[in-house]
């Protein structure tokens, strides 16, 4: 048999390993619960598979056993079996069969190159080694396993009737590997597995001001080596005798930054073991940003069309990282792009135009909260140049004439230095720089330029270095040509030749430059003018001469003057010799040509055409209206009512135009008249019998009848609901108004008939009618002023009274929850009605309060609201006062007392605390609250009486009370029975027995105070509670023994030890004895004790009380200086002197002692 390995792997992941060696003819693997046992063997390896008890039995081929003892354990997880070779792992399920034999199942699992949680089962060979993906494991050998450190591979496990689910859940538990036979290896005890913790949590470092440090913690076998690599740096560590390490990264040994997944190997006695670490990512280094766009590192600037559309500035950075943007204290802000970019853009109007550089502040913060600035610099140039010119234009009083224009067109001027000057005559361009002295000039050579008279537009564009521009335009003045005009617009004084004006002829005149000769051509006839000094022509033509009709005759004049330059001038001469498009375009009477009463009643409007600019005059019967004419030719004219005479009748219209040249002309049409209608009457009867409409006779429709003439349609309208109707053969007739078509309400309903005969002639009556649908002025007043039913409402005046209004004469039925009242409306429309106070229910409750009412005409209507009704407090309680206990102890009382509960929300409430009222806070969730103040709290053992009455937001009054224990007396100081010396030390005390709690504390020789750990029992026998210290208290301390009342309230004894010298010097001014309330001092345990106290130290030493008692005896002396002795008192069997010192301090001292004053 050759050797075959095998790996153990426990649910928390740990992996023992292990190997079966050549020719071993048994060996045995020790399982426990839960774990996943993968043998490096083949399916055709095996001979049988055998469970005997809770062991699995394997027989392999050459007849060598494996046992896997407690393979079906009885308790906890199941454990699994996989076989690995040839980099494929299949697990091993079992189906029991008689006799103890099993029928092995093998499932394919993982195949190794894709990397799963199995990858620490997989062997790639007999001897081969299944390492981590990309590489063999740190420190593992030919015969070793990779461990990855993963969660257990879930699936289903067979084994025998255990068969279970195991899911990926971490238990403890670990292999133990042994052996027996031929040289196989013999057993070893168990180890403590090893473990990191959190391997699959993932830290962040990252950050301005970020800690560079790096902890991986964990656990193992102490004594362990453990060797923790985090990328390219490794630290290596023990595992203490505690069973934990902790690996440190940090300094030179911090991991650059990145992403990566802490690496853990541990060495327990030569066995190495590799486990997963958490993961980590780190980024300390600042993002940068760098400008691509906007700025001048990048020769950007923003002249006055780009800045117009806002600033946009362009960079590349850190993907993912914020980029802040700030100009001119504008800030903007942006995200780095996946393909490291950014940009950002202050919109128009959110920087300031104008000639400046300013600076641009870019802030970048990656994910990980590290930034960097950066300064760049936003050029704006907005402002455009100017330019004006100094000669050559119309602006500085030049001109060209033709010796002039001869010789070119030259154009001076000034502008911003550097700036270019495009200058354009007739779409001619000259380009010009503007020098360093500020002028330019520009010339347009001879023949560039058309000669003539004209005046054209120089169209000047200046262009500075940023790109601005400015455009003025300018004029310039040619005249190389002689001169001739025609006066046609004063042709016949008006420009227009009539008939009348061509009978007699026409003469044609204009002007041209004096001594010039003038030739016109007129119709195709040419004369020669006459030209007088001054050089006004005119030429005569005779009718025969002259166009007719309406016609555009041109007039040709050609003026040579004396150098002999010619002028051609062309104008036109309008001949109109007849009046153009004169007709009616109107009817009278409408459709049906004939003017009825109505259309009388209008007056009738004419419409018509004639040639523009004409005037016409309308003449129906003997009256005649001049009619208004537009420009376009369209005239109308109208006619009064009182200028149509009534009656049927046929009369004639004519109307007459002279049209602008003066020309006349007419047309006439017949105009029909019949204004004379048939009868037509309402019916006198009242409707529904009475006149009035209520809501139910709305509701089956409403009749409307009357009389016409037989045959007539009548048009009948009942409050704008209007319907067509036929009057029968005796001429009556009816309309039906649904009830849809009544609107509700109440109001007067008026009715018009109305008929209208064939020519359009109307005649009409009226009537009307009363509707009432409704229940006017119906209201329901406030419930007690603000719908809030309190307790004293609800008793007051006999109930809760209810008001409201409604119409007149109608009758009300009230209704307040379950309860419902009949009540009557008075003659102002007034009712009220009263429920009594068994009507009323208490407590707090949301109901509503209605109204019916009931009109004279049978009409109904309701109203409600909500009312709340609200008799009680609700909720009003005292939550416990003293602290657990419920006791008030005298250092409690110094803080005060607070006392609080919950009330109903918007209550006020007063607390009497021992006969004294206080007035609560109350907040808006009902939580109340009041401090007592110490002032206030009588001292001594007492039940303080507390009441507490609340009023909430409706008056409503509840009072609660209660008792608090007081308890501000502290006990008396223990009585010191004896002490017990132990060589240079006190080894313990013993006090009188006390029903107190009893602490004793050491005064250190550096003034400290420490708590004294002892252990202390009762002998009842001689009433003592005896105190054993574990250790003994120096020579040169002293004691504080206190006692503790049930409440909390506490007193000490300062007890001065015998340090066997003599002389004792005592002073109590240590500030650290005031938080032990000493109040007894004891000095007869010290040899020739010499205490010294001061007013200001006696009172220091308690809160309690500025008493303080000293006990000692005849070798003792007490120093008060300025101490006044005020007598004695006897306690027990020990007489004590009064002495008091300053305003405050009493002492009562062992009359004993000796006493210095």
């Amino acid at each position: 048999m050759k050797t075959i390995d095998f790996v153990v792997r426990d649910q928390a992941g740990a992996l023992q390993r292990g190997t079966v060696a050549e020719n071993a003819n048994f060996h045995v693997i020790q399982a426990t619960s839960g774990q996943e046992i993968s043998l490096n063997l083949r399916q055709t390896d095996f001979q049988s598979h055998q469970r005997s008890g809770n062991d699995l039995v394997l027989t392999l081929n050459d007849g060598s056993v494996i046992t896997i003892e407690n393979y079906f354990n009885e308790t906890g997880a199941a454990n699994r079996l996989f076989i690995s070779s040839d980099g494929y792992l299949n697990e091993v399920a079992f189906v029991e069969a008689e006799g103890g034999g099993l029928y092995a199942q093998y499932g394919p699992t993982e195949q190794w190159g894709k990397w799963s949680p199995s990858d620490d089962l997989i062997y790639l060979g007999r001897s081969d080694v299944a390492s981590v993906p990309g590489g063999v494991m740190p420190g593992a050998g030919d015969d070793e396993v990779s461990m990855l450190a993963a969660p257990l591979l879930g699936g289903v496990v067979g084994g025998g009737g255990a068969a279970a689910a195991a899911g990926a859940a971490v238990v403890g538990g670990a292999a133990v590997i042994g052996g027996g036979g031929g040289g196989g290896n013999g057993g070893s005890p168990s180890v403590a597995p090893p473990f990191v913790n959190e391997p699959d949590a993932t830290g962040t470092v990252g950050g301005d001001g970020a800690v560079e440090q790096v902890v991986v913690t964990g656990g193992g076998e102490p004594g362990s080596e453990v060797v923790v690599t985090i990328g390219d740096k490794e630290v290596t560590t023990t595992v203490g005798d505690d069973g934990t390490f902790e690996a440190v990264f940090e300094g030179d040994n911090f991991p650059d930054d990145g992403t990566y997944e802490a690496e853990v190997v541990v060495t327990t006695d030569g066995n190495e073991i590799v486990l997963d670490g958490p993961s980590f990512v780190i980024d300390t280094t600042a993002p940068t940003v760098t400008m691509s766009e906007g700025t001048q590192s990048v020769g950007d600037f923003f002249n006055g069309d780009s800045f117009a559309n806002g600033v946009t500035l362009t960079g590349n950075g850190e993907a993912g990282a914020t980029v802040d943007v700030t100009v001119a204290d504008v800030t903007r802000s942006t995200t780095v792009g996946e393909d490291g970019t950014w940009s950002v853009t202050f919109e128009p109007g959110t920087l300031q135009g104008g000639e400046y550089e300013t600076e641009v502040l870019i802030k970048t913060t990656d994910q990980y909260g590290n930034t960097s600035t950066t300064t760049e610099t936003l050029v704006v140039d907005t402002i455009a140049p100017t330019v004006a010119v100094t000669s050559g234009t119309q602006s500085v009083g030049d001109s060209y004439n033709a010796a002039s224009f001869g010789n070119g067109v030259t154009l001076n001027g000034t502008g911003e230095p550097g700036s270019t000057v495009q200058l354009t005559i007739g779409g001619i361009t000259r380009t010009a720089t503007v020098g360093d002295n500020g002028t330019w000039s520009a010339t347009w050579q001879a023949g560039t330029l058309p000669e003539g008279e004209y005046v054209s537009d120089v169209t000047i564009v200046t262009t500075d270095a940023f790109g601005n521009s400015s455009t003025s335009t300018e004029q310039l003045v040619v005249d190389t040509v002689s001169e001739v005009a025609i006066a046609a617009d004063t042709v016949e004084v008006d420009g227009v030749i009539n008939a009348a004006e061509r009978g007699d002829g026409v003469t044609l005149t204009g002007t041209s430059q004096p001594g010039s000769t003038v030739q016109v051509t007129f119709g195709g006839v040419t004369r020669d003018a006459v030209v007088d000094a001054n050089g006004n022509w005119s030429a005569d033509f005779a009718a025969s001469e002259i166009p007719t009709g309406e016609t555009t005759a041109t007039v040709t004049a050609v003026a040579t003057d004396a150098a002999g330059n010619t002028a051609t001038a062309t104008g036109q001469v309008d001949v109109d010799t007849l009046v153009n498009n004169l007709a009616f375009t109107g009817q009278t009477g409408g459709s049906d040509g004939v003017v009825n009463a109505a259309e009388a009643a209008q007056g009738i409007v004419m419409t018509g055409t004639v040639e523009p600019g004409s005037t016409v005059m309308v003449q129906l019967g003997q009256v005649s209206r001049a009619a208004t004419v537009a420009a376009d030719g369209t005239w109308t004219v109208s006619f009064a009512p009182s200028d149509i005479p009534a009656g049927t009748y046929t009369s004639t219209m004519t109307a007459t135009a002279t049209d602008a040249a003066g020309n006349v002309d007419s047309v006439s049409q017949s105009v029909s008249v019949d204004t004379e209608a048939g009868s037509l009457t309402i019916s006198p009867l009242p409707v529904e019998g009475d006149d009035v409409v209520n809501a139910a006779e709305a509701s089956d429709g409403v009749a409307i009848s009357g009389t016409a003439d037989a045959g007539a349609v009548v048009q009948v309208t009942l409050a704008g609901v209007t319907h067509t109707v036929v009057a029968n053969g005796n001429g009556q007739w009816t309309a039906y108004y649904a009830a849809g078509e009544v609107a509700q309400g109440v109001y007067t309903a008026d009715i018009t008939a109305t008929t209208t005969d064939a020519a359009g002639n109307s005649r009409s009556a009226s009537d009307s009618v009363r509707v009432d649908t409704r229940v006017d002025n119906l209201s329901l007043n406030t419930v007690e002023g603000d719908d809030i039913i309190s307790g004293a409402e609800r008793l007051a005046n006999g109930g809760v009274l209810v008001t409201g209004t409604s119409e007149i004469g109608s009758s009300v039925v009230v209704s307040l929850g379950a309860a419902s009242v009949n009540g009557a409306v008075d003659a102002n429309g007034n009712w009220s009605v009263t429920f009594a106070p068994g009507q009323v229910p208490e407590g707090t409750i949301n109901t509503t309060v209605s109204v019916k009412a009931t009109d004279a005409a049978g009409n109904s209507a309701t109203a409600s609201h909500a009312v709340l009704i609200d008799t009680v407090v609700d909720p009003l309680d005292l939550n416990q006062a003293g602290g657990s206990d419920a006791v008030v102890s005298a250092r409690e009382a110094q803080t005060g007392i607070d006392l609080n509960g919950q009330v109903e929300a918007g209550s006020s409430v007063v607390v009497n605390f021992d006969g004294t009222n206080y007035t609560a806070f109350v907040d808006g969730a009902g939580n109340w609250s009041v401090t007592i103040p110490p002032s206030e709290i009588r001292q001594g053992t007492y039940d303080a009486d507390i009441s507490v009455t609340a009023t909430d937001h409706v008056g409503n009054i509840a009072s609660i009370t209660d008792t608090l224990a007081i308890d501000t007396y502290a006990p008396e100081g223990p009585v010191i029975a004896s002490y017990t010396r132990d060589g240079d030390g006190i080894r313990g005390i013993s006090t009188e027995i006390s029903p107190d709690t009893l602490d004793v504390h050491q005064v250190n020789a550096d003034r400290s105070v420490s708590e004294v750990e002892s252990t202390s029992f009762d002998i009842d026998a001689i009433g003592e509670r005896n105190f054993q210290f574990e250790s003994n208290v120096p020579d040169g301390s002293d004691l504080i023994v206190t006692a503790t009342d049930a409440a909390g309230n506490f007193s000490g004894t300062y007890l001065a030890l015998d340090d066997e010298a003599a002389n004792t010097q005592l002073s109590l001014t240590n500030p650290n004895l005031g938080n032990y309330n000493i109040e007894t001092v004891d000095l007869q345990f010290a040899e020739e004790a010499h205490l010294t106290i001061t007013e200001t130290a006696l009172v220091n030493l308690s809160s309690n009380t500025n008493e303080l008692i000293i006990d000692g005896h005849n070798d003792d002396t007490v120093t008060i200086t300025g101490a006044v002795r005020g007598g004695s008192e006897v306690r027990g069997d020990q007489t004590y002197d009064i002495y008091t010192l300053g305003d405050e301090a009493t002492l009562m001292i062992d009359n004993d002692i000796n006493v210095i004053v």
